[in-house]
């Protein structure tokens, strides 16, 4: 996600007591008047005891259920009560209207879901908590639009009810990740890359793109994404959003690679499907690890494609950004619990700091100890949430060294 599209998420999230395990979701989008109407399923393991889900105050509840347990419904909230101990399974049915997570566009026919899972669905949005997805869409077969969404697309049907599409996201990953797009796009492919755009070229160039980031990436992290497809899908409203195995990009996104050579936005999202999706964080804290990652490899991906002088320029102007928030009052350090308010919380430091002090690191290392802490700690955290000690145990194992004071210096103070 690039700044400042995820600005004041963290004002909504509710400390969550539960493991959600899946969520399964259908929904109708009503493109006239713009309104989602969903049923949703959220299946768990918990003992007994109170769960909460967050939602915004726009979305109505209108049937909340479980067999086993009783069901609170406020203005951003729903909470379960269970009397026992297991598997538990609770039904929604709910109305969204416009708000913080969905763009409707005004160019053209759709709309985006981005980053704000509790916009469009009753969810756990704290970073901590995982799950699995079933993502049902179902759109008129008149509106000649296309439906793209998280994970894998699993299968599309046309029946009465309009045009159905179904995504499946199996390995557990943050809700924030859960975005997606009804839109007028066309599905192109090559091999396990696929772009959806509205025009009617090729795109051979951004695909070969992809796969040169792509490959660069995997060779860095020691790691192949378990990931039968990955998806760029192009949007008529700005945007820059990570979602499993999925990017939302903003309209100019393909002129950028293929007619301007910058292919800074590719490889940051795709960046994040190892950093961000793979790895999660476990709390906000460390969102450095995040953006700051996908920063910095992307600064290491065009030093492959331009050269060391196009990346040591590249952390120049990072560290020209960072002396201008310095001279604003606006530094803090990246792993961070004291916040005022979401911007403070959040804001440009974990993109910018967390670059430079990656790049400090790749110095104070060398080459090819920090090169092997980085794959090291990535192939140790795949599928498992981390914070910044997990980095730095991975990188003093990597170079045989206490880095105590290195993260002291650049991490912590």
């Amino acid at each position: 996600m690039k700044w400042p599209a995820f600005l004041f998420f963290l004002l909504c999230a509710v400390p969550a007591f539960g493991q959600v395990t899946r969520y399964e979701l259908k929904l109708i989008p009503d493109l006239e008047r713009h309104i989602l109407r969903g049923e949703e399923t959220i299946a768990l393991e918990h003992s007994a005891g109170d769960v909460q889900w967050q939602k915004q105050a726009g979305m109505k509840v209108t049937k909340a259920g479980s067999a086993d347990g009783e069901m609170t419904l406020k203005n951003e909230a729903v909470t379960a009560h269970f009397t026992g101990n297991g598997a538990h399974r609770v039904s929604l049915q709910y109305t969204a209207r416009t708000g913080r997570g969905i763009t409707w566009f005004l160019k053209a026919p759709g709309f985006d879901a981005a980053f704000y899972c509790e916009g469009w669905m009753v969810c756990d949005n704290s970073p901590g908590q995982r799950a699995t997805l079933r993502l049902e869409i179902v759109i008129p077969v008149d509106s000649k639009l296309t439906a793209v969404g998280p994970g894998q697309f699993e299968k599309s049907w046309k029946d009465g009810e309009g045009e159905h599409f179904v995504f499946e996201q199996n390995n557990p990953v943050q809700t924030y990740l859960f975005s997606f797009a009804v839109a007028k796009l066309r599905r192109l492919a090559d091999g396990k890359f696929v772009i959806y755009a509205a025009d009617q070229h090729s795109h051979t160039t951004a695909f070969a793109r992809t796969a040169e980031a792509y490959a660069f990436f995997r060779r860095k992290s020691g790691l192949d994404l378990d990931v039968d497809t990955y998806t760029q899908a192009v949007m008529a409203e700005p945007t820059g959003q990570e979602a499993a195995a999925m990017t939302l990009m903003p309209p100019e996104f393909l002129g950028d690679v293929e007619e301007k050579d910058d292919a800074d936005l590719l490889a940051h999202e795709l960046a994040h499907q190892w950093w961000g999706v793979l790895v999660g964080i476990r709390s906000w804290s460390d969102f450095w690890l995040n953006e700051g990652m996908a920063d910095f490899m992307t600064d290491a991906f065009l030093e492959q494609r331009k050269g060391r002088a196009a990346y040591d320029r590249k952390i120049a102007d990072t560290q020209k950004r960072l002396e201008k928030l310095r001279a604003t009052g606006r530094d803090r350090p990246l792993h961070w619990d004291g916040w005022k308010d979401a911007q403070e919380a959040l804001g440009p430091i974990p993109y910018v700091k967390g670059a430079l002090f990656l790049d400090r690191l790749r110095t104070e290392l060398g080459e090819g100890k920090f090169w092997k802490g980085l794959a090291l700690y990535t192939a140790r955290s795949a599928h498992q949430l981390v914070e910044a000690n997990d980095f730095q145990r991975a990188m003093e194992e990597a170079s045989a060294r206490d880095l105590t004071v290195v993260f002291d210096e650049g991490v912590y103070h």
